[in-house]
């Protein structure tokens, strides 16, 4: 007999919360003398304009020693201008004082590879033809 499995086109409903609960008690009972149990900290770093307007971000977790940078954008029209790399700055030093032993991401060669590059990322892997003609990356760096 298969196995009954029901689609839900949401990802940030209540069936998400079950899974992201269900995650969370896996690790804890992966990692019982880990004060935090393996669970994530949501961290988020902005740079807004004078009206208030957020013009460049970055969305983190810090989880299992490491930062997981998730969303991370620079409005066009800031780029170039040392934003995003004061966001990095700031993340990897909050990562730091936390504990963390690096930070890893993902970015797609349409976006900014040679940016996290210059900031000492090193390539851990790729994967080709995300979407076509492009590249996606995975990128890490040990504190």
């Amino acid at each position: 007999m298969r196995p009954a499995i029901e689609f839900v086109p949401d990802n940030k409903g209540p069936e998400v919360e079950a899974i992201r609960r269900g995650l969370r008690q896996h690790r804890a009972a992966a990692f019982p003398d880990r004060a935090d149990g393996g669970a994530g900290e949501p961290l988020c770093f902005l740079h807004r304009d004078p009206s208030g307007t957020v013009r460049a971000g970055l969305v983190a977790e810090l989880a299992l020693d490491w930062l997981l940078i998730d969303k991370f954008w620079v409005d066009d029209g800031l780029r170039g201008q040392g934003i995003g790399s004061a966001l990095l700055a700031a993340a990897e030093a909050e990562a730091r004082s936390r504990g963390a032993v690096g930070v890893h991401l993902y970015t797609s060669s349409f976006q900014a590879p040679g940016f996290y590059r210059r900031h000492g990322f090193r390539e851990i892997g790729r994967l080709e033809g995300r979407p076509a003609g492009h590249d996606r990356f995975w990128f890490a760096k040990r504190f």
